[in-house]
């Protein structure tokens, strides 16, 4: 099968490429001029140049392709704008470049549980709940989807929804790791009754599984423009995460509680100085809107069904091999 992929020189994208074409794919990776092959390297794949907002280009690159998975995006953004163009209106475009090549059977996109929003308990969100996103990065998502949504009964899609995902190659939960390398663990304030802020998660590797897995879908659910999450299937406290990175670094870093008015300070100050300098910083308003929920869990069932998809990996399998990882590539 000719598969293109977007977002190929990334974590997730590069680990994907890998797997379809070890698969025995024709895989094609769409990637800007100056995006780095890095993690490609000794990978069978064909690199064609172009961009998500060069609809010329995405035509080109849909030509005589039988599926699309669409893994590129951003998770940080200066403004909403910039969310919207590149996560939602970019879907967009590749979508019609798919449907007007007249040869992509399936679009497989990658979204996020951010565009479903947080749950509201230790019940973990599902499928037919309503969509409640709340940072614009989820937002920009969802607004992917709809956009999908539109073009049903020309285009065949699902969406995949991952939590957390941590692994190999990845710079945002990275940051995690550094912190406590460092001897520090911050933890963040929950109003639960418990304490303890809850998450699911998910290694790379078992994402890329998924998505590999996701291509064999029931044709239904391709039609029918379903949504998936895609977790391990386990519920983590945010201080079980931090303690299993912790104790697979051999530290005992300091434990302390970071007020919620320090965040809110941090937040504000993050988001002004983004404006004044037109750039994007860790900590500002949308990240505090993703860090204040207690609850983002979700439930796999659904993909474990319809996939017939089992992780290899929780916390305390995926933690060490991912740290592996990072000490032999200098990044610890």
């Amino acid at each position: 099968m000719r598969i293109l992929v977007t977002g190929a020189s990334g974590f997730i994208g590069s680990g994907l490429v890998s797997a379809l074409s070890e698969a025995g794919h024709d895989v094609c990776a769409l990637m800007r001029p100056s995006a780095s092959s890095e993690f490609l390297k000794g990978v069978q794949f064909t690199r064609l140049s172009g961009d998500l907002g060069d609809q010329e280009s995405l035509s080109r690159a849909c030509e005589n392709v039988d599926a699309v998975y669409h893994v590129a995006g951003l998770t940080a953004a200066r403004n909403k704008e910039e969310f919207f163009k590149f996560n939602a209106e970019a879907t967009r475009n590749l979508a019609n470049a798919a449907i007007k090549s007249g040869s992509v059977k399936k679009f497989i996109f990658v979204s996020s549980l951010a565009a479903a929003g947080p749950s509201f308990g230790l019940s973990p969100r599902s499928e037919t709940e309503t969509d409640t996103p709340v940072s614009m990065y989820g937002e920009s998502k969802l607004r992917a989807e709809l956009y999908l949504d539109e073009l049903k009964g020309k285009l065949n899609f699902i969406a995949i929804r991952p939590p957390m995902v941590y692994g190999p190659r990845d710079k945002n939960v990275f940051l995690f790791f550094k912190t406590i390398q460092k001897q520090w663990m911050p933890i963040l304030p929950a109003k639960t009754p418990t304490g303890h802020k809850y998450y699911s998660a998910i290694h790379v590797d078992d994402l890329i599984t998924a998505l590999v897995a996701a291509l064999d879908a029931p044709e239904a659910d391709f039609a029918n423009g379903e949504r998936f999450f895609v977790s391990d299937g386990q519920i983590y406290t945010y201080e079980r995460i931090m303690t299993t990175i912790a104790q697979e670094l051999k530290v005992k870093p300091f434990r302390f509680k970071v007020p919620s008015m320090i965040m809110k300070s941090m937040a504000s100050m993050g988001s002004l100085a983004g404006r004044a300098l037109n750039t994007n910083f860790p900590m500002n308003q949308d990240k505090l809107n993703e860090l204040t929920p207690d609850y983002w869990i979700c439930s796999s069932q659904k993909a474990f069904d319809h996939f017939k998809f089992k992780p290899k990996h929780t916390m305390e399998s995926g933690v060490p091999q991912t740290i592996a990882w990072y000490k032999i590539n200098g990044w610890l």
